[in-house]
């Protein structure tokens, strides 16, 4: 919830136990120093991919803003972490939302601001959602989303290619309709992960769209509604699109070519791309760059043309990615430690008994944000054993069943309000909402005479 609101809470007295937890996500930082680059991957390799890839480098949000050089973790030097403003509210059987501030004394700022939801994946009456507005490249209120998806919880999702086609760069399953985008190799190459479900449950872990063009199984189609083509390779675009984006999609290289397909005959084989045209259900675009384009000039019209297609990594009923794991069967897998950003992410249990959904505020001057090092170490304390970095920055945002039972963004954007963003992801719970129960620590033992405060 805002701080105005929070700070006319009660704080919830921690016991020894849950002040532990939450103060060994700073702890773990000891001796973890600044990375040898500010963005990249365990292996220390470099990450800056060029605009088009929505990637900005160090920057590590899509909307490429600079983030918070921060000082080395105090608690190097003998100083511990406080947990200040804790509270926490049950928000249905199983789903809890817990805010507080985490102060460390790392400048500039010295402390953080913390919002997360834990859900007991045996609970019932819970799904989660891949929540997406009507088009792909359309972008909406995480409010929004999660509003229209009667969704007790959302959160924002994927990094996007903010300012050109605005589509989401990972892969994306939604329950009801299906495989929504997504490419073969995803935008930084062995690099991004995905949060996604099963019938068994929840996974983070790489996952790809091998799509095939059946008669012609030698050319390499890189992807479905990705906002980038590569050379050589070709794009496939549905009505989840919208619209045709021109040379948007193909980083403006001009050799391109487009072959529009309804109900799998071409109908139209251009050496021009169109921009605005309207991709109707029965239809797929197809975009050829470089070599692609003489490939897909030899279509002729009314050539039968069919796609297959294959998911690399799982058979997900829900996917949403991010740009890379945190945690990997208890393994850090992030090194910087220098640049902090308001984030956001989801972690599982060894167990796969619990989902963490975390949103650090950050970017004010009363909450400096998280390095990803921080973030990854935050997850190991609450219990995660798998984690994922979804997009941050002004995108971080939850919404949420608050304390009063009422739904709001519980956290701060750094924008001063939400950002319109492709995608979210969202707890459902699929049943009548009993009252909040706020949290309180176990009441001190009392004569048998009177009745303990509740």
């Amino acid at each position: 919830m805002p701080s105005s609101t929070r700070r006319l809470l009660t704080a919830t007295p921690l016991t020894v136990a849950t002040a532990g937890v939450l103060v060994a996500g700073l702890a773990l930082n000891v001796g973890a120093g600044p990375s040898a680059a500010d963005a990249g991957d365990a292996r220390g390799r470099s990450l800056a991919y060029d605009t088009q890839s929505g990637y900005r480098g160090r920057n590590q949000t899509s909307d490429g803003k600079p983030g918070v050089v921060v000082g080395p973790p105090v608690s190097a030097r003998g100083r511990t972490a406080q947990v200040r403003n804790d509270v926490s509210y049950q928000i249905a059987p199983g789903v809890v939302l817990r805010e507080w501030d985490q102060v460390d004394g790392r400048q500039p700022v010295g402390q953080v601001r913390m919002n997360l939801v834990t859900v007991d994946l045996d609970a019932a009456n819970i799904t989660f959602e891949e929540l997406s507005p009507t088009y792909v490249t359309s972008r909406k209120k995480v409010s929004q989303l999660g509003g229209w998806n009667d969704a007790l919880a959302a959160i924002n999702g994927d990094f996007f290619d903010i300012g050109n086609t605005d589509a989401p760069l990972g892969v994306t399953v939604n329950r009801e309709r299906g495989i929504l985008g997504g490419s073969r190799e995803g935008w930084i190459p062995g690099v991004n992960s995905t949060l996604w479900f099963d019938d068994s449950g929840p996974h983070v872990g790489p996952l790809s769209l091998q799509y095939t063009i059946r008669q012609r199984r030698a050319w390499t189609v890189s992807g479905i509604n990705h906002p980038r083509i590569p050379a050589g390779q070709i794009g496939v675009f549905t009505s989840d699109w919208h619209r045709t984006e021109g040379y948007r999609v193909t980083s403006g290289k001009k050799r391109a070519r487009e072959v529009v397909l309804r109900n799998n005959r071409v109908v139209s084989n251009r050496p021009k791309l169109s921009s605005g045209r309207k991709i109707h259900k029965e239809e797929r675009v197809l975009v050829g760059t470089g070599s692609a384009a003489g490939k897909l000039a030899t279509l002729k019209r009314g050539k039968k043309i069919t796609l297959s297609k294959r998911i690399e990594g799982g058979r997900p009923t829900v996917a949403i990615s991010g740009d890379r794991p945190l945690l990997v069967n208890g393994v850090r897998t992030v090194i910087n430690n220098t640049i902090a950003h308001p984030r956001t992410a989801v972690g599982i249990d060894a167990d796969g008994r619990q989902l963490f959904i975390l949103v650090v505020d950050g970017r004010s001057s009363a909450s400096r944000g998280y390095t990803m090092v921080e973030l990854a170490d935050m997850m190991t304390a609450l219990g995660a054993e798998n984690a994922i970095n979804l997009d941050g920055g002004g995108s971080s945002a939850m919404y949420s069943r608050t304390g009063t039972g009422e739904m709001g963004v519980v956290n701060e954007p750094s924008d001063g309000g939400e950002r319109l963003v492709p995608n979210a992801f969202g707890v459902v719970y699929h049943a009548e909402l009993p009252p909040v129960v706020p949290i309180v620590p176990t009441p001190t033992p009392v004569p048998p005479t009177t009745t303990p405060t509740p």
